[in-house]
């Protein structure tokens, strides 16, 4: 689910994999079709109107020797989905407007938010990538599934806000727990961290009361 914090995962597997290249994110679903395949294998100078004459490196290069993070795959298009199973497969990649292989050492990791098998079904997703990408699979629970982590994380994440704000905030009232941990929290980390953080912000007191919240 969005907000789970896919992507604090992949950062703690790249930190503990021992590659000495860069971490590098994107979100396939944030940026127009038009400039993914740009973003992700880069371009030569002159490849289309308005590019760089220099060229630009493409994130697979920036992240040769490290870990590529592709969030929501599911959003990348069936003509791109080839491309990335090609870079996959043989480990390079073309810049955009050239016939010039690139030789790239990456460790991809891929998070989505929907169900790739049923999208494999529906002709929306390439069955050879899903296969691909899935070689070993980690679902990261929704909040609601781990209500045990409610104390820890707001807790670290009001000491940064406290900070931030400059508060002497000592946590939280046994009445304001009580609600974090009965709350649902559809926005799963991502919303219980917004919530924190408008609490801090409005605090008054040494602890936050269900009032700020």
């Amino acid at each position: 689910e969005t907000g789970t914090g896919k992507e604090v995962v992949a950062r703690a597997l790249h930190r503990r994999s021992g590659r000495t290249g860069e971490f590098v994110a994107i979100n396939c679903g944030a940026l127009p079709r038009d400039l993914l395949a740009t973003e992700l294998f880069g371009y030569e100078g002159g490849a289309f109107t308005g590019a760089r004459e220099t060229g630009a490196v493409g994130k697979f290069e920036f992240a040769d020797g490290g870990t590529l993070f592709l969030d929501e795959i599911g959003e990348l298009p069936l003509l791109l989905q080839a491309k990335l199973l090609r870079a996959l497969q043989q480990g390079e990649v073309q810049r955009v407007g050239s016939d010039t292989p690139v030789i790239v050492d990456v460790r991809v990791i891929a998070a989505t938010n929907r169900n790739l098998r049923e999208e494999v079904s529906e002709g929306r997703f390439r069955e050879d990538l899903y296969y691909r990408l899935n070689v070993i699979g980690v679902e990261v629970p929704s909040l609601r599934e781990r209500r045990e982590d409610i104390p820890v994380l707001a807790t670290a994440f009001l000491e940064r806000f406290a900070l931030a704000n400059r508060k002497e905030i000592k946590g939280f009232t046994p009445q304001a727990m009580d609600a974090l941990l009965k709350y649902s929290w559809p926005g799963n980390v991502r919303e219980l961290e917004n919530a924190v953080e408008r609490a801090a912000i409005l605090c008054l007191g040494e602890y936050i009361s269900e009032r700020e919240l």
